[in-house]
């Protein structure tokens, strides 16, 4: 057979590569284990490209490149809440039909080894030591800036984009934790030997606390005018 002649388009997206990396029909031991691995391998793409553009945030916070940092910051949140609505799809995979998939072809496998996961949950956080730094170049605290937005707009706009991206990593949590409940069960332990119920709390973990705090504080000063 001659060989095919591939497209400038297949050239660079890499798409026979790409598209080899799912199992063929013949391999699968299920239908839908072509849905679970696609869904799973794109979602590692999105949190590389998630990590990636931490890492551009992190240096235009150094150069006080506010707006800049707010848009790549409101990318961040669009990949994540992309990443949450993802799940639904795999919600229309009957239970019955994922333990076929577990049993036969995922083996110890857990979503808690996912590399793009880990990673995110490890570098997320490490931007706020450059906000903080930011603050005190601008001399400004959180707890000012929320009482006085408009004083402080670009720094007020980009606190939000912050807890955006907080908000949005949350809701992806909290979605996966129904994801799995609805399909394993919140009871039965993992391979890991936790039940799913124990991941309900990270769905409320915050990654900035101190923007969190800041609205309670703030509801705090005014709530006695609320009588």
């Amino acid at each position: 057979m001659p060989e095919k002649k591939l497209t400038d388009y297949e050239k660079y997206i890499r798409t026979e590569e790409l598209l080899a990396l799912q199992k063929s029909p013949d391999q699968m031991v299920h239908p839908d284990e072509l849905l679970f691995q696609v869904l799973h391998q794109s979602m590692e793409i999105w949190l590389k490209e998630a990590c990636f553009e931490i890492e551009r945030v992190s240096g235009m916070i150094d150069r006080d490149e506010l707006e800049s940092a707010d848009h790549y910051l409101r990318r961040i949140a669009q990949i994540l809440e992309h990443l949450a609505g993802s799940l639904k799809i795999l919600e229309s995979m009957p239970p019955a039909d994922y333990h076929v998939i577990r049993l036969n072809a995922l083996g110890k496998g857990s979503g808690q080894e996912s590399p793009g996961f880990n990673a995110f949950l490890e570098r997320l956080p490490q931007i706020w030591p450059n906000v903080a730094a930011l603050l005190e170049r601008r001399k400004a605290n959180i707890d000012a800036i929320y009482r006085e937005p408009k004083k402080n707009w670009d720094l007020w706009m980009f606190l939000q984009a912050l807890m955006q991206v907080d908000e949005n990593f949350q809701s992806w949590r909290y979605h996966h934790f129904h994801l799995v409940r609805r399909i394993i069960g919140d009871e039965v332990k993992s391979l890991k030997g936790v039940p799913a119920a124990a991941l309900a709390p990270t769905a409320v973990e915050k990654v900035f606390p101190p923007l969190w705090k800041a609205v309670n504080d703030l509801t705090r000063a005014v709530s006695p005018q609320y009588g």
